[in-house]
């Protein structure tokens, strides 16, 4: 199967020679986990592409930023979304035909940006990485949401006439919120055309598990790492945060002179209004 290719390119400005030589000024412009958090601007130029096999690495690692010390294979997972490629996308690096051809003994591994995907977590609730996450979404519900929430998330989990999606955006940090618009866009044609095949693509219900972070203000105000996500929140038909603290190897970053608190919010949907999420996502790309 040929690799399709949505792209969106971000454009700024490159490093300064004097600014490449300065190894200190360059070390501390990385975060513990590799993420680069400086002010200078690069230049690059990403697309979406079919997940493969030398993408494993990657989108393991992506997914631990958002599943981070939880007990969820992380490997298993990715290769759950690596056997059903003909949905969702992995954001890579666009390369010229030479560079292509030079990198052909490269596994790829470290070259994974992004992955934006949805997967039948009632389909495959007899696999291992799926049970865990299952678990993992109960516990999480029985500590953290109300009762009402509570009442959801054990309806949705335990009735297997009724498919559930979960939704996975995860992309490194600095990529810009412009390249959801296109890969949720091809989602919704993949989906599309796997339900008109009769695949299990077709949910009653979706869960979606955003990364924010709370000011720790009485009126704490809730970023979204991802902000694309923020005006889907109102569409959710229960909701609920987790503190992650614990868990992130950065627990803290300063946010004007204050500190933020890294948290996710699991989110449920009802199935039919993908479309509309998808909706309300390119609205908050366009409006920024």
């Amino acid at each position: 199967m040929s690799n399709k290719r949505n792209k969106d390119i971000v454009q700024q400005e490159s490093e300064s020679e004097e600014e490449q030589d300065s190894g200190s000024e360059k070390d501390s412009d990385f975060d513990s986990d590799g993420n680069y958090i400086g002010d200078k601007e690069l230049q690059a130029d990403f697309e979406g592409r079919n997940p493969e096999d030398c993408d494993f690495h990657g989108i393991k690692q992506l997914l631990r930023q958002l599943f981070l010390k939880s007990d969820v294979d992380l490997g298993g997972l990715a290769e759950i979304i690596i056997s059903q490629n003909y949905v969702g996308s992995v954001v890579k690096q666009c390369l010229d035909n030479g560079q292509e051809d030079d990198d052909d003994d490269d596994d790829g591994s470290d070259g994974v940006f992004g992955i934006t995907t949805v997967i039948n977590i009632t389909k495959r609730k007899d696999e291992k990485a799926i049970q865990q996450i299952r678990t993992l979404l109960t516990t999480l519900a029985e500590e953290n949401a109300n009762d009402k929430t509570k009442a959801l998330v054990k309806k949705i989990l335990s009735d297997d006439a009724s498919q559930v999606g979960l939704v996975i955006n995860e992309r490194i940090l600095n990529i810009p919120a412009a390249i959801s618009v296109p890969l949720f866009s091809s989602l919704q044609s993949e989906l599309e055309k796997a339900v008109r095949k009769n695949m299990p693509y077709t949910f009653q219900y979706l869960i979606w598990i955003s990364k924010t972070y709370n000011t720790g203000e009485e009126a704490s105000e809730v970023l979204f790492a991802n902000q694309e996500e923020k005006p889907i929140v109102a569409e959710a038909l229960g909701s609920f945060d987790v503190d992650v603290t614990e868990q992130a190897d950065l627990s803290q970053w300063d946010y004007e002179g204050g500190a933020l608190t890294p948290c996710r919010k699991v989110l449920i949907f009802d199935g039919s209004k993908f479309d509309h999420l998808v909706r309300l996502i390119k609205e908050e790309v366009e409006s920024v």
